[in-house]
């Protein structure tokens, strides 16, 4: 082997690939090698996790089936009610961690081992207030014909500290470019639930109490896999600080409160304004629609690092090819969607669910835009930039509002992803006018 390149390709301590072994004599690669090799590599990892994003939407569509097939669209209704704020609160209560340890993360002179302990103690401080939020949320805002719910609320609010532990520390690897563990961390924490839920229905029956409980254990579970590996998780040196990182974080956690408000905003109006059959219908819809996100959405996960990285900031060409790409696809498997979903729907879910299916109609184009738009949010995070799309998801949100007031005495229920779709358009344009402005300023100041 003395005559040939040998290349060991392993994973440093910062995420990044590095050559382990090259023969003394072995010819160095070109310029153009190097460079398509890294290309290669790119594309190889990229389509790797859009693999994993795929089976995580699908683990949580078979969640959502299981859930619907045992409790029936009311006890589907009576779920939906419990986890609402639970969900809500999941992302805003990060207070932007996730955002800033991607970015601490992206530094190669950082000690990952620290800043894994930093998050774990990021995460459970951002996990116990946010709980306490979402219990007052439960005990004092529930509409008052679904307040016989909220002790399983509460004890579905119990779930949020190991969830937030695991989405921060999975955001080192994630800002490191380490998707090998991320991706694998991702898996667990989606099928936990499901894998849970189906061994306890093959022996027992389920009811809305039984998934909330096995729903607060799989978070433990989640919050147990991604400490595994790292060392002395609570008691070694963590670095930054938990106050540091809130300082420094403020800013994405104002843009993901307005952000997320918006994105469930529908959610919310389904609770106040629907009876609990409805919401069964509605909620069910939900996982669905969310096989419309994974590309675009994947896409993101790439794009934040692109952003906060000094020497890939997105050009117009660029944007040109992502959008234009992300929204051919998006067109298609959004067509390829409308046309199979009622027969799926009566297949899978079963005949007492066909009445969701004008929801999931309605759905599918939302979702579909808001893939787009949480990539091109993901990028502008990266850039420093969280608060730059902020505007666009207050006048989306006045607009879902308004919409809704509108139509809701006439259509009902449909009033709300009419009004949906009609504000998340707002904000595909509105974002891509920003990404265009950015990337505008990057090609003058490079070229």
């Amino acid at each position: 082997m003395s005559q040939e390149l040998c290349i060991d390709e392993t994973t440093s301590e910062h995420g990044h690939l590095t050559t382990a072994g090259v023969a003394a004599d072995a010819q160095p690669l070109s310029p153009e090698k190097r460079s398509l090799a890294k290309i290669l590599r790119r594309c190889r990892t990229f389509a790797f996790t859009v693999g994993v994003s795929f089976a995580v939407v699908f683990l949580q569509l078979a969640q959502g089936i299981l859930l619907a097939r045992l409790l029936g669209p009311e006890g589907r209704g009576e779920y939906a009610t419990a986890v609402l704020y639970s969900q809500l609160l999941l992302y805003v209560g990060l207070l932007g961690g996730i955002e800033v340890i991607c970015r601490y993360a992206n530094d190669i002179n950082v000690d990952r081992n620290k800043l894994r302990r930093a998050g774990i103690w990021l995460g459970i401080t951002t996990g116990v207030l946010t709980t306490l939020v979402t219990i007052l949320c439960n005990v004092a805002a529930l509409p008052a014909d679904k307040r016989f719910l909220m002790p399983l609320a509460c004890l579905c609010s119990l779930s949020i500290i190991g969830q937030q532990v695991m989405l921060i520390v999975s955001a080192v690897d994630r800002g490191a470019g380490g998707f090998g563990r991320y991706n694998f961390l991702r898996l667990f924490a989606a099928a936990a639930f499901p894998a849970i839920l189906l061994a306890y229905a093959m022996f027992f029956s389920v009811d809305p109490t039984v998934a909330a409980i096995l729903f607060v254990i799989a978070s433990v579970l989640t919050m147990g896999a991604c400490l595994v590996g790292i060392k002395k998780p609570f008691r070694g040196e963590s670095e930054p600080r938990v106050r540091q990182l809130l300082r420094e974080s403020r800013s994405y956690g104002f843009s993901t409160l307005v952000t997320d408000i918006v994105e469930r905003l529908d959610l919310v109006l389904v609770l106040w304004l629907a009876p609990l059959v409805t919401q069964g219908l509605y909620a069910a819809m939900v996982p669905a629609v969310y096989t419309l996100t994974v590309v675009p959405n994947t896409l993101g996960l790439f794009l934040f690092n692109a952003g906060a990285s000094s020497d890939r900031q997105l050009k117009i060409r660029d944007v040109h090819r992502i959008l234009a790409s992300s929204v051919a696809v998006q067109v298609v498997s959004t067509a390829l969607f409308m046309l199979l979903i009622g027969p799926l729907v009566r297949l899978v879910y079963g005949e007492e669910f066909a009445d969701a299916v004008i929801y999931a109609l309605w759905l599918a184009p939302v979702a579909a835009m808001r893939g787009i738009v949480q990539g091109l949010d993901n990028y502008l995070k990266g850039r420093g930039r969280p608060l730059a799309p902020v505007n666009s998801r207050i006048a989306s949100a006045c607009i879902v509002l308004g919409v809704t007031a509108m139509l809701f005495p006439t259509m009902q229920t449909l009033a709300i992803p009419i009004a949906a779709l009609i504000g998340q358009f707002v904000c595909l344009v509105w974002l891509s006018a920003i990404v265009y402005a950015d990337a505008r300023h990057v090609t003058v100041t490079t070229d």
